[in-house]
């Protein structure tokens, strides 16, 4: 696992147990393909202090109506190398003020940039209740085989748009809901870290609740945050009382040796 460089970034230790966590995730989805040449894989200088590639969420509605239909907004990936980045796999954290929000609330899909599918995207609920799913098309074939996709290619000095479709059942938890997405590259069995969005907050309602395009924070800063850094861990925008909290879920090394793809992670709630 490729480790960030130095940063002061604050959100340096719970986005660096994501992604950590994220690369062996994918390390397990990934164990029957054949392992990839590191050389062609490597996406940008391992020892920038900046990230290759800068994420961002646009388009994203400020509110969803519990059992409406689902809304559809982007992630833009943009290569700031002069190289081709291949196998990037985002993964996504979502996170509700009132630690109620679960899986079976809501659905997650991303399409397929190769054929138009609607891949569906497999969440896991930490100990400390944020909703994590990598988007790498689902869970593995009842025999065993690693999904299809094979992540995002993005072009030297170009981009990348994701269309995400989001949508929440008719008992979801009513509150505000924070989106934030962590870019990974798999690497064979290894992984690196290589960007991540600003928050998406909106707002999750009854019936009329869905209203115009919500505004997003701006796209993170490019500087890598250092995995080691002794920093305190922060809390998506605006979701609880300071505490510090470490989620490292019981069943993530089962899930993990099943082939399913987990992300646990460290956070602060600002409750």
């Amino acid at each position: 696992m490729n480790r960030p460089p130095t940063s002061s970034s604050r959100s340096a230790p719970r986005r660096a147990l994501l992604a950590c966590a994220a690369v062996l995730a994918l390390g397990a989805v990934g164990a029957a393909r054949p392992p990839a040449d590191p050389g062609r894989q490597q996406c940008g200088d391992p020892h920038s202090t900046e990230f290759p590639i800068t994420s961002r969420i646009a388009g994203g509605p400020a509110g969803y109506e519990r059992g409406g239909t689902p809304r559809i907004w982007r992630l833009e990936l943009r290569n700031a190398t002069g190289t081709e980045c291949r196998a990037i796999h985002p993964v996504a954290v979502l996170a509700d003020r009132g630690r109620a929000l679960e899986p079976a609330d809501f659905h997650l899909d991303f399409q397929d940039p190769g054929d138009g599918r609607w891949l569906p995207v497999r969440f896991e609920r930490t100990d400390e209740a944020e909703n994590v799913g990598v988007l790498d098309g689902g869970s593995p074939a009842p025999g065993g085989e690693a999904p299809a996709f094979p992540g995002f290619t993005v072009p030297a000095h170009g981009s990348v748009t994701v269309p995400l479709r989001l949508g929440f059942a008719g008992d979801a938890p009513e509150g505000p809901v924070t989106v934030n997405v962590t870019a990974v590259q798999k690497r064979g069995g290894d992984g690196a870290w290589v960007g991540e969005s600003g928050d998406y907050t909106f707002a999750v309602g009854a019936a009329g609740a869905d209203g115009g395009a919500a505004t997003p924070s701006a796209a993170a800063s490019p500087s890598r945050p250092d995995a080691a850094a002794h920093l305190e861990p922060p809390g998506l925008a605006d979701t609880g009382d300071e505490r510090p909290v470490f989620a490292v879920g019981a069943a993530a090394l089962a899930l993990l040796i099943a082939g399913t793809a987990l992300v646990v992670g460290a956070r602060r709630l600002n409750r």
